[in-house]
């Protein structure tokens, strides 16, 4: 009986565990979710990969001496089309 108890509290933590990392919530069960809403998602981890590439780009050419003006030049192009791109789904879930 403490084995199935066991077993059954385990197997309720993996799947709440496996939603957390699906969708960012805690919860049992994974809540519906709209394509729009996915979109908008999407484009949000999107945005922190450019922020985070930029980040990577400041270090490298501090520490290296390189020239990344380029490489940030096109990331920020790409921020600026994603912000515009966000606003535009948020308007949308409106």
């Amino acid at each position: 009986m403490k084995k199935l108890i066991l077993l059954i509290v385990v197997l309720a933590g993996a799947l709440i565990g496996v939603n957390y990392m699906r969708t960012g919530k805690v919860g049992l069960f994974p809540p519906a979710v709209s394509v729009e809403e996915q979109q908008l998602r999407n484009l949000e981890k999107e945005l922190e990969a450019v922020k985070a590439q930029m980040s990577q780009a400041g270090r490298t050419a501090s520490m290296t001496g390189a020239d990344t003006t380029a490489d940030v030049s096109a990331l920020m192009e790409k921020k600026a089309k994603l912000e515009k791109q966000i606003e535009e789904a948020r308007k949308k879930l409106r």
